[in-house]
C-alpha cells in the first residue's frame, strides 16, 4: 500500500478521519502535528505563541523529512504543511486526499480550540485563508472529500472504497 496523505485546512477532520481510515485499512497512522509536538516537547500552539510561526514551520519540515520514508500508513498533515517546500518530496509517490469543509463548519469546529493561526478569525477571513491554500491542496490531491455533516467514520468509509488506488 502507498502512503496516504490527508491535507486540508484546520478542523476539516484530517486527524479524526485519518485514525478511522488507518484502522479501516489496517495500517499505521501518523499526525504531523502530534509527531512534531512529541519531538519538541510542547504543543503546536505553544511553539507558535512562544517562538513564532516560522519556528514551528521549520520543525514541521523536519517532521515531514522523518516521515517521508514511511509506507503502508495514513498521515494527517497540518493545515499549512503544503506551504513548505519540503512537502513535495515528502508527498512523492503517495496518494493525496484533500479533506474539505465549509468555513462555517471549520469555525464551529474551532470554537474554543487553542489554534493560534485561526484565533479570532471571522467566517469571511477563514474563507479567504482557505481559498489562498486551495491551489496547494489540489496540487497534491488525487481525491477530494467533503466532511461537512459527516462523521469521521463515514468519511473514512467513503475513502476506503477507493482502496485499489492505494496499492
Amino acid at each position: 500500500m502507498k502512503k496516504v496523505i490527508l491535507v486540508g485546512y484546520a478542523a476539516t477532520g484530517k486527524t479524526t478521519v485519518g485514525k478511522a481510515l488507518a484502522e479501516r485499512l489496517g495500517c499505521a497512522f501518523y499526525d504531523t502535528d502530534q509527531v512534531t509536538e512529541q519531538r519538541m516537547g510542547e504543543s503546536v500552539a505553544d511553539m507558535i505563541r512562544t517562538h513564532g510561526e516560522q519556528y514551528f514551520r521549520r520543525e514541521e519540515a523536519v517532521t515531514l523529512s522523518l516521515l517521508a520514508p514511511e509506507r503502508d500508513c495514513v498521515i494527517a498533515c497540518g493545515g499549512g504543511s503544503v506551504l513548505l517546500t519540503e512537502f513535495r518530496s515528502f508527498a512523492a509517490g503517495s496518494v493525496g486526499i484533500w479533506l474539505q469543509a465549509s468555513p462555517q463548519t471549520v469555525l464551529s469546529r474551532l470554537d474554543g480550540s487553542s489554534r493560534p493561526l485561526a484565533e479570532g478569525k471571522s467566517v469571511e477571513q477563514l474563507a479567504e485563508d482557505m481559498e489562498r491554500r486551495a491551489m496547494k491542496y489540489v496540487a497534491f490531491s488525487s481525491m477530494i472529500f467533503v466532511t461537512d455533516g459527516k462523521s469521521p467514520a463515514e468519511v473514512a468509509e467513503e475513502i476506503a472504497v477507493w482502496k485499489p488506488i492505494f496499492n
